[in-house]
């Protein structure tokens, strides 16, 4: 009995050792790793490279153009573009309402905003005549202004500032010369002057030609 103790106690203590052994050396399985020692880093490889694709923009590989842009000439305005043709119609307009039996010829100068008219005279011996010939001129301008002014899509620069005025006789002598401004028309027109003073400030513009003669008063 004793003996079996004996190699029963053999066996455990043999497997006891086996046991450590087995562990101490699974433990120590690998060498020592030296911590001076870094892992080194794997290179990446050509297929993990990503080169980012550069996207031209519009300008990119453009010539650029070294000529100057073409310099637009700024347009004239109206007024300065126009004012010939505006005295023109004007023009147009006072030989039209003048007096159907008046010879009349007008001269625009719109460098000065001034307009001409020779106005021939049917019977300077006749007064009635005289007069009315005298008066056409003046209301043929008043007409016009007054055109223009109750239409505010209308545009006044059009109409001269001043209209110099030659009455002449059959023959072209230079029988009187007067004129008539737009001021006086227009406070006319707004009734700031009287029918009376309207006239009798274009009267005092007169002055009298060489072929001026009395039968005409």
């Amino acid at each position: 009995m004793s003996e079996i103790r004996t190699v029963i106690s053999s066996v455990v203590i043999a497997l006891l050792i086996i046991s450590a052994g087995c562990s101490a050396f699974a433990e120590d399985s690998g060498p020592p790793e030296d911590p001076t020692t870094s892992t080194p880093t794997p290179e990446p490889t050509p297929d993990d490279t990503h080169t980012p694709t550069t996207v031209a923009t519009e300008t990119e590989g453009m010539p650029i153009s070294t000529e100057e842009p073409e310099t637009e000439t700024e347009p004239t305005t109206e007024e300065e573009l126009n004012r010939a043709e505006k005295f023109e119609k004007f023009d147009e307009e006072m030989e039209f309402l003048s007096r159907d039996d008046a010879s009349v010829e007008g001269e625009a100068f719109p460098e000065n905003n001034s307009y001409h008219l020779t106005y021939e005279m049917r019977e300077t011996t006749n007064f009635t005549k005289t007069r009315d010939d005298r008066l056409d001129p003046l209301w043929t301008y008043y007409i016009i202004v007054e055109e223009y002014n109750n239409n505010d899509k209308q545009d006044h620069t059009y109409i001269p500032d001043t209209v110099n005025i030659t009455f002449v006789t059959e023959d072209g002598g230079v029988f009187e010369t007067t004129y008539i401004k737009y001021n006086w028309a227009y406070k006319y027109y707004t009734d700031e002057w009287s029918i009376r003073l309207f006239m009798a400030k274009y009267g005092s513009t007169t002055k009298e030609g060489p072929a001026y003669h009395e039968n005409g008063r």
